[in-house]
């Protein structure tokens, strides 16, 4: 009867102690502790984020790399030490401009970030007191944008923009349209921060009576009703417009710049693995998977032809 009673003793003590493992697995997993080779964060789930978030982590899995995918939001409220010890990580990635503002602002500067799917990140400062950062942008630069304008427009010799006042980014486009404004060219510009209203500002932005609507990536200027405003005064008043990205394109723009989410995925990939590799890469965002769009439905509309070679390279919407 005792030597039962031992076995017993002995059965659920051996009982309790995977009992109690289970739970501290469960806690240690469910509060995040768990080290990983690299932490993706991505700024929604938006299509255009998911489909780069799936190249570079299916790349990363590739190389035995241990990955965790969090949304931006999951982490808005965590601060910086919060963060670290929560999702310990060799290497950050920011999918979006952001998910690429908020681990910025909230990383230790010696934190090694990279990021894609973001328009203009020096303009948002990425690179200021970081010094292990590269990435991935989804535009091309101003003097860039003008070249492609020259090549598909060249009857172009005037440009009018949006921007406002009170934002430093606007105003370092301006600056930056008219650095690299080619000889003969005119900008016209109209300051929202002055004009009554948005709807107001559309209307004195064709009243300058120019060649081309030159737009750019700023959500202090751009979203989806004032996008449906500018396009459609574009089709009335027959003023092209330069989309920033392939949505806008898509939507009216007669050209623009569109990014192929894998593509920049693919990139992030390997600056990733460069840098766990402890190799050099640039600092300066390089322009991956970003190219011409052309939607060939407006631009019949307004009469416009592109020459051939433009054509022959560019991703053409509404045509063949």
């Amino acid at each position: 009867m005792e030597e039962n009673n031992q076995k017993k003793h002995v059965v659920m003590r051996r009982t309790f102690s995977v009992l109690l493992c289970f739970m501290l697995l469960f806690l240690v997993a469910g509060n995040g502790c768990a080290a990983q080779d690299v932490v993706l964060v991505l700024s929604s789930g938006a299509t255009p984020y998911r489909k780069a978030a799936d190249t570079l982590n299916n790349s990363l899995i590739e190389q035995d790399l241990s990955v965790r995918v969090l949304l931006a939001e999951r982490l808005a409220r965590q601060d910086s030490s919060t963060l670290t010890q929560r999702y310990a990580a060799r290497l950050w990635v920011a999918i979006g401009s952001r998910a690429a503002s908020y681990l910025h602002r909230v990383l230790p500067a010696s934190t090694t970030l990279v990021y894609c799917m973001v328009a203009e990140p020096a303009k948002m400062g990425l690179e200021d007191g970081r010094k292990k950062i590269a990435g991935v942008s989804v535009t091309k630069s101003v003097k860039e944008q003008i070249d492609i304008i020259r090549e598909a427009l060249p009857d172009v010799r005037s440009v009018a923009m949006l921007y406002r006042s009170s934002s430093m980014k606007s105003r370092q486009s301006l600056s930056d349209m008219n650095t690299y404004l080619p000889e003969g060219w005119t900008l016209e510009s109209v300051d929202i921060d002055k004009a009554d209203s948005m709807a107001e500002a559309i209307a004195e932005l064709f009243r300058k009576d120019t060649d081309l609507i030159w737009t750019i990536a700023d959500s202090a200027i751009y979203n989806r009703a004032t996008v449906n405003s500018l396009l459609l005064s574009s089709l009335r008043q027959q003023v092209p417009v330069f989309g920033f990205s392939g949505s806008f394109v898509k939507a009216g723009a007669v050209l623009g710049l569109g990014t192929s989410p894998a593509l920049q995925g693919e990139y992030a990939a390997s600056l990733v693995l460069d840098l766990l590799h402890g190799k050099a890469v640039a600092s300066d965002p390089v322009s991956c998977g970003v190219s011409l769009m052309i939607n060939k439905v407006v631009a019949d509309r307004l009469g416009l032809s592109f020459p051939p070679d433009v054509l022959a390279r560019a991703s053409i919407i509404g045509g063949k």
